[in-house]
């Protein structure tokens, strides 16, 4: 059975496209801008990996945005092609009807009769079909920081099982005012900056981003050879600091891959930079890797893109090994484990077997096993 490629990819992240993203990784010199967001009895001001032109939570704005990278994919294949490709969207963003309902209605001073209009990145997927010429069917999934990652292997499932021939498969994070307002009420914000793993962490830094992959069995570089998620949570919110949750899931994608843990050349880690999330997944990389593992982190550059994560953080670590590297972890001075460090250098890598960790809120855990043959 022919195997399922990752045959193209593009994206738009707070550092900017592709190439963009790829020259601030090289030059570890990630812009960031901030936002306010409102805690318990105030609003702070915070970092935030915000897009360089601004996508406003408007129906119209988000569906243009996410039309043009999925078309920089769709233009590459013929009539026949596009018909025959399934577009596949992972996305943490809620209805933003339900958005405007809330805020219209949440706090006394300011409730107002509300008519509720479904508009959410589902309807958006079936007009960019439409509009583009792609095969009728869209799906869209939303498992908080898995989503996309989880979008992937349904595509994977989709074309190995003959049912089209291609798939896009979207990753998509705007700001979101409730959101942001959300992760600020749990205090698992930074003030600052990300630090993975550091013993000096102290929580994350949001992202926006569209990504997306095209993928299918015609010749390529990269071969998605598995992965699995599962659902397996501690709390409604967390895992086991063990991190046996995080371990179990590893474990299996790699054997569905066919691969042992000495096979795996470099780990991307999921990485929140929050104390609980980050504790449980260097301990499940422990449970299943030697120290001398090579583990790196991509939030610090993009900030925490949520329900994108899955394929902006695919798409950047092929950019990277495609370009000869695997990049340092930012911003760590000490592990929380000291056996296990993230990468303080980059990388020399132009190929081999690499494991992509994605673990989500309420405990939706994914991990994805990808290959790039040598040159």
């Amino acid at each position: 059975m022919r195997s399922v490629n990752v045959l193209d990819y593009a994206l738009k992240s707070s550092q900017g496209d592709a190439r963009e993203t790829l020259e601030s990784i090289k030059t570890q010199n990630a812009r960031v801008s901030f936002k306010e967001v409102a805690t318990f009895d105030d609003t702070v001001k915070i970092p935030y990996h915000l897009f360089k032109d601004e996508v406003k939570e408007d129906s119209r704005e988000i569906k243009k945005a996410i039309k043009k990278v999925v078309q920089s994919l769709s233009d590459k294949l013929s009539a026949r092609q596009r018909a025959n490709t399934a577009l596949i969207v992972g996305t943490a963003l809620v209805d933003i009807n339900i958005v405007a309902s809330v805020n219209a209605s949440a706090y006394d001073y300011k409730k107002q009769p509300y008519a509720s209009a479904k508009k959410s990145v589902d309807s958006f997927a079936q007009e960019i079909s439409n509009e583009l010429g792609l095969n009728p069917f869209t799906m869209t999934i939303s498992t908080a920081c898995t989503s996309s990652a989880n979008a992937l292997l349904e595509a994977r499932n989709l074309i190995k099982s003959g049912v089209f021939e291609y798939a896009i498969v979207v990753g998509v994070e705007i700001f979101s005012q409730m959101m942001s307002d959300g992760f600020s009420s749990m205090k698992l914000l930074s003030l600052d900056v990300q630090r993975p793993f550091d013993v000096n962490r102290d929580g994350l830094v949001l992202g926006e981003a569209i990504a997306a992959v095209l993928v299918g069995e015609d010749d390529s570089s990269w071969r998605l050879r598995g992965g699995f998620s599962n659902c397996d949570s501690l709390t409604i919110t967390s895992v086991s600091p063990s991190g046996g949750e995080y371990s179990k899931v590893m474990r299996e994608a790699m054997r569905l891959a066919n691969v042992a843990a000495k096979d795996v050349t470099a780990l991307k880690a999921h990485a929140t930079s929050t104390p609980a999330n980050d504790m449980a997944e260097i301990n499940a990389i422990r449970e299943v890797f030697a120290p001398d593992v090579a583990f790196t982190a991509l939030k610090p550059y993009v900030g925490h893109t949520l329900g994108a994560c899955g394929i902006l953080e695919l798409a950047i670590f092929m950019s990277c090994v495609d370009d000869g590297f695997i990049p340092k972890t930012l911003n760590h001075s000490e592990s929380i484990i000291k056996e296990y460090v993230p990468l303080q250098e980059p990388k020399a890598c132009d190929s081999g077997v690499f494991m992509l960790n994605y673990f989500g809120f309420g405990g939706n855990n994914t991990s994805l096993i990808i290959q790039k043959e040598s040159l």
